[in-house]
């Protein structure tokens, strides 16, 4: 079975303005990304850590951060008191704990898998089954203990420093060594604590997702880094922090610098820092809806992607790169709905159609290939459709002759 897909698919659904926006750093990107995709990466970082910091300088001209409300004052004097808030590792604890706990109860539900957790799973993926015996539970826990020496040096800095505190004025003053400080008597005022928070999800979400899309539009950067994080096809919760070390200072430094970027209050990046762990990893689980998606689907009137938008990226690869709300898709043109879901021949053995193009069988394809060349004469010339669609059939029988069954097998074309 052979799948043939025109590259420009996504560029005709978007318009002028998606297509625009698409290739809004291909000036900075193109000229290194072939030959030093990582440092590209590392551009690509500090480029969506230069968009968060001015976000938070617009978001502050608008609101200025600093008001004070009793509504939270006694969750925030409860946390307050806990062992080490006065520490500038605490933010660690936010991270992690949120990350052990939810793994846990994800993998305890994926591993039991009773008759309710089935009939929520998005795919087929029996109980027990991590992706195969060439992949597996061990091989995603072990990419994120590659991450613990980063770490280790990341606390060993910050304790031989005494800083820097990852908190911000108004509410604590900056502070990059030698650090002291005491965290703020009163909480934030509630209107305040929901501005900063719907200020970090909607900035990390465009951030990423942009930074995402070219992760999948720039080969080298899928080779090199992104793949690894594909390797997955059906996802369960471990899945999501299964990424290259490049990828994971991408997700981290983004969450960290969100709510310092509009001075928001240490119990604002608290919440934040689970929150935002939370909805990554429930992204992966491979469910059709989970509670909180469900609760932020409410909040958002439908506009958060959730686990079911992100299990569709995994199926199709080639839209949804926004990790939480479903905006930026629907502006790029990259949005991916359910009648969209392909399952491809090396993976299940079935064709089902992909999003605009079609599901053709091997006999057929040079009728088929006459058909889309001729019905695009206006649109792209014929001979450049014509030499697409026999490159995608070469790339797509050399696949299949090798055995390969990962997805990094199938690289994304450059929209």
């Amino acid at each position: 079975i052979l799948q043939i897909h025109s590259y420009n698919a996504c560029s005709r659904n978007a318009g002028k303005t998606g297509d625009r926006i698409k290739r809004l750093l291909d000036p900075l990107i193109l000229p290194t990304v072939d030959e030093f995709p990582r440092l590209t990466c590392g551009l690509l970082i500090a480029l969506q850590l230069i968009f968060v910091l001015f976000a938070g300088q617009a978001l502050h001209a608008l609101w200025p951060a600093g008001s004070e409300g009793t509504i939270l004052q006694p969750l925030y004097q409860r946390a307050k008191a806990l062992p080490g808030t006065s520490s500038p590792l605490f933010f660690f604890i936010p991270f992690l704990s949120t990350h052990v706990l939810t793994c846990m109860i994800y993998l305890a539900l994926d591993w039991c898998r009773p008759a309710w957790v089935q009939a929520m799973m998005a795919h087929d993926r029996r109980a027990g089954d991590w992706g195969g015996q060439d992949l597996g539970l061990a091989h995603t826990l072990w990419s994120q203990i590659s991450v613990a020496p980063v770490t280790v040096l990341m606390v060993s800095y910050m304790l031989a420093r005494n800083g820097p505190v990852p908190y911000t004025r108004p509410w604590v003053e900056s502070c990059f060594d030698n650090c002291v400080w005491e965290l703020p008597a009163n909480a934030p005022s509630l209107a305040e604590f929901v501005v900063h928070l719907t200020f970090c999800l909607v900035v990390s979400d465009a951030a990423y997702g942009y930074v995402h899309l070219q992760l999948h539009r720039h080969r080298a950067l899928w080779k090199h880094i992104h793949s690894i994080h594909h390797e997955y096809k059906e996802t369960f919760v471990t899945v999501g922090p299964h990424v290259h070390l490049m990828e994971f200072f991408t997700v981290f430094t983004l969450a960290l610098f969100s709510p310092a970027a509009c001075g928001a209050h240490p119990f604002t990046c608290w919440v934040w820092y689970s929150f935002y762990t939370l909805i990554s990893l429930e992204a992966h689980t491979g469910w059709r809806q989970t509670p909180v998606g469900w609760i932020m689907n409410l909040l958002t009137m439908g506009n958060f992607g959730g686990s079911m938008h992100h299990h569709l990226h995994h199926a199709v690869v080639w839209g949804n790169y926004a990790p939480f709300l479903s905006w930026l898709d629907k502006l790029i043109g990259t949005e991916i709905l359910l009648e969209d879901e392909v399952r491809e021949p090396e993976f299940s053995g079935k064709a089902v159609k992909r999003d605009r193009p079609e599901v053709i069988s091997m006999k057929s394809a040079k009728s088929e290939a006459a058909k889309e060349v001729q019905t695009n004469l206006k649109g792209l010339k014929g001979k450049e459709l014509a030499k697409e669609i026999a490159l995608d059939c070469e790339a797509i029988q050399a696949i299949q002759a090798k055995g390969l069954r990962r997805r990094a097998a199938t690289p994304p074309p450059k929209l």
